[in-house]
């Protein structure tokens, strides 16, 4: 008898094995390639540019006004609560809970806008973080070119070529839309730990 390949109940079978795995080897390596975070740095000068200025454009809202029936306050349009909260609101802000009874919040939370959340806590940073902050803003807020930007923050003519992309790059690293912020009591336990065993 010449064999005719797998029985179909075989067939079957290996299916109902490979259903059982969430993801098949190739897409487990390409999962982890997508996510390397390699690839998420800046290439050059461009590509760093075209980051910054795409992570800043994709949290300004793009509808400001509910509609021209629905009348605010002094007779204008009403905001969106989007648009009011990226107007008026905190640059920090994030989704993170608050206990009503310790007054404590959330540990992790997400930001509701990062690319402000990280130019506010850069632009008041160190000096070094400053400038960056005011080389980043120039060049998404204010549109201009990065070699620009950079001039306008009194970085010398010979000096511009090799600070701009470094400083878009160093901004791209601390983009994050994660917020930590550890919760009083655990630091207040923490330090008296310290304090009992020095």
């Amino acid at each position: 008898m010449t064999y005719r390949g797998p029985s179909e109940a075989q067939i079957n079978a290996e299916a109902l094995a490979r259903r059982g795995s969430p993801y098949t080897a190739a897409s487990g390596v390409s999962f982890r390639v997508q996510w390397d975070y390699h690839r998420r740095e800046p290439e050059n000068l461009r590509d760093a540019v075209r980051m910054v200025r795409r992570a800043y454009a994709d949290e300004v809202p793009t509808k400001l006004h509910e509609g021209y029936d629905s009348i605010g306050e002094g007779g204008t349009p009403k905001m969106t609560a989007r648009a009011e909260g990226y107007l008026f609101g905190n640059a920090q802000s994030s989704d993170a809970k608050r206990n009503p009874e310790t007054g404590e919040s959330d540990i992790v939370s997400y930001y509701h806008a990062p690319f402000r959340a990280t130019l506010d806590a850069m632009a008041h940073g160190n000096a070094t973080e400053r400038r960056i902050a005011a080389i980043v803003s120039h060049v998404t807020i204010g549109s201009q070119g990065p070699k620009e930007a950079c001039m306008a923050e009194d970085v010398p003519d010979w000096a511009v070529s090799l600070v701009a992309f470094p400083v878009l790059a160093a901004f791209l690293r601390q983009l994050s839309d994660m917020k930590v912020s550890p919760n009083r009591r655990e630091n207040a336990d923490a330090l008296s730990r310290a304090d009992n065993v020095a």
